[in-house]
């Protein structure tokens, strides 16, 4: 078989890129603490499996701290990383850590572990793993100043990171404190050595935690909070609640220092950057924090810098960058196009926040284009479209979510541009495979199947053939999808880990808060699991579909379709 590389160049491909967040990460039987880490060996295991199926990018969710409570990661810190991700084992057997753990103390751990290994265990893992980590604190402190390497590198790390430890450490112990994000720094810097063929992406969350909302209050707007506003994948919009930068801290400098500091810190040991919602950080939905129904007010809310004469919004009026004669009453406030125009100058000042991440990754060496993935997916606001057009930036193109019948709809696959990201699902979405075996059998899987016989130039001799085998079979139809992604004109191509996987539980239940959200792993055995699937056509193969896409295009240039 062709190598992968080669099928991927062949196809225009610059990434193809595996989302999976840590606490998913699967992990040998003798590490398991109820949650997953991307330290561990059985998340090595995971990553040596993907790159064999030709996958050259990792993205993973935020970094952040979570909460005993709340294991969602986009609401977690900024700066401090969350010690869940913590890989136990190594403190007790890599000579560089000293023994600092002992291993009847992870034995334990793992042997109480509830039962269920494809699902997180939170507050389990949050207090074994905190409990694990204080003996570690305790065996460094008690065997004193050493001339080691560990020794020597702690006091590198805290002498480099002295401003955000000290700013993060105020209600904590400030050496135990400065002392766990360095064993997740080191533990990160040692994976990413591992693998220097993955590119590594972080995701900068649009959310503020309450803690450094707390700490950084004098940035954040008193009065208001952001949201998202409805749409079409949330018509009812959802009122985040979540800080929202005060308009005179971003004309003073101070905000944009913040956000600097913040790239610059996901940046150390990362080569990308995933935007989480960059509307945030361009032109921000937002609503009164003093409402008594949540919902009822981000319904009511109103852009940030588009709202210069709004009865119900009047303190938004010294905000607005866009002027009254720029903005088209008729529309909702929501509306993508209810801004119509912009001058160069009022780009600018929209841009303001988001020219902070592409200088710092330009400063780090990176290209933009391939290492700043930003999530904008059917709300494409104006002024947010010109900051986008303004560095050559592509949005997202989630193809489940496709419109068969409309052919402009931004989510089919001939819409895909070479500067896009283009992908089945991600971690807000239903997997591919929970959809396509509701779509086969019925009117819709026959729609996808006609459409993806345009989309892989099938011959007019085989259309019907391939539109009775693709609309009946689940494996079929998946495969089809992902082969007309493939041989699109997107040049970033992700995959979530349950889609590669086959996996037919929810990651994530946008707007809902409850005990099954942020919970699904990768299965231990997940190797033999996805060999004994494979030749079943329940799991992705990817190899198979470069293969397919290849096809396509070849019989595309040979109609000479352009």
């Amino acid at each position: 078989m062709e190598s992968l590389a080669n099928l991927k160049k062949q196809l225009g491909i610059k990434r193809l890129v595996l989302q999976i967040h840590d606490l998913s990460f699967p992990s040998r039987p003798d590490e398991d603490t109820g949650r997953g880490s991307p330290y561990s060996q059985g998340a090595r295991d995971f990553l040596q499996f993907a790159q064999k199926l030709g996958f050259d990018g990792l993205q993973l969710g935020p970094q952040g701290q979570t909460d005993r409570g709340n294991p969602c990661p986009y609401d977690g810190r900024l700066f401090v990383h969350d010690f869940l991700s913590i890989a136990l084992r190594p403190l007790v057997k890599d000579p560089y850590w000293e023994g600092l753990l002992a291993e009847d103390t992870v034995r334990r751990i793992v042997d109480g572990r509830p039962s269920g290994t494809q699902r997180t265990h939170h507050q389990y893992a949050w207090d074994e793993i905190s409990a694990a980590l204080d003996e570690v604190w305790q065996t460094f402190r008690a065997r004193g100043g050493k001339d080691s390497p560990l020794d020597h590198d702690l006091a590198k790390f805290r002498d480099k990171n002295a401003d955000w430890l000290e700013f993060t450490a105020k209600d904590a112990d400030p050496a135990r404190h400065s002392f766990v994000q360095f064993v997740l720094r080191q533990q990160h810097r040692q994976l990413h050595a591992e693998f220097p063929d993955l590119n590594f992406y972080g995701d900068l969350q649009i959310g503020i935690s309450r803690e450094d909302s707390r700490l950084a209050a004098e940035l954040f707007h008193p009065d208001y909070l952001m949201g998202a506003p409805p749409s079409r994948t949330n018509p009812e919009g959802q009122p985040w609640g979540y800080a929202v930068f005060h308009p005179d801290q971003i004309r003073s400098g101070a905000a944009k220092e913040s956000l600097r500091n913040r790239v610059r810190r996901m940046l150390d040991g990362l080569d990308g950057i995933r935007v989480d919602h960059p509307h945030g950080l361009i032109c921000p939905w937002v609503y009164r924090k003093d409402t008594a129904d949540p919902g009822e007010a981000v319904r009511s809310g109103a852009r940030l810098y588009e709202s210069p004469n709004l009865a119900d919004h009047p303190a938004l009026a010294e905000f607005a960058i866009a002027r009254p004669d720029q903005i088209d009453e008729s529309k909702e406030r929501y509306a993508g196009d209810r801004t119509r125009e912009l001058d160069d100058d009022q780009v600018d000042r929209y841009s303001a926040l988001f020219d902070v991440v592409v200088e710092v990754i330009r400063e780090l060496g990176g290209d933009p284009e391939s290492n700043l993935a930003c999530e904008v997916l059917s709300t494409l606001p104006y002024p947010l479209a010109r900051v986008m057009q303004r560095h050559g930036l592509g949005r997202f193109r989630v193809v489940q979510k496709a419109k068969l019948d409309d052919p402009s709809d931004v989510y089919r696959i001939e819409q895909a541009q070479p500067a896009d990201w283009i992908m089945l699902g991600n971690h807000d979405t239903p997997p591919i495979w929970l959809l396509t075996r509701g779509w086969c059998g019925g009117t819709q899987g026959v729609a996808w199947a006609e459409y993806l016989a345009d989309r892989l130039w099938i011959p007019a001799s085989e259309r019907t053939g391939f539109v009775k085998q693709t609309s009946e079979n689940p494996g079929e139809l998946t495969h089809a999808i992902f082969a007309a992604m493939l041989a699109s004109q997107a040049g970033h191509v992700s995959v979530f880990f349950s889609d590669l996987l086959g996996l037919t539980g929810l990651y994530n239940r946008p707007g809902v808060v409850n005990d099954t959200n942020w919970r699904l792993r990768v299965p231990a055995n997940f190797a033999r699991h996805y060999q004994a699937r494979r030749m079943e056509r329940t799991v992705l193969d990817i190899p198979a579909c470069l293969q397919m896409a290849v096809a396509a295009r070849e019989r595309a240039e040979s109609q000479k379709v352009v």
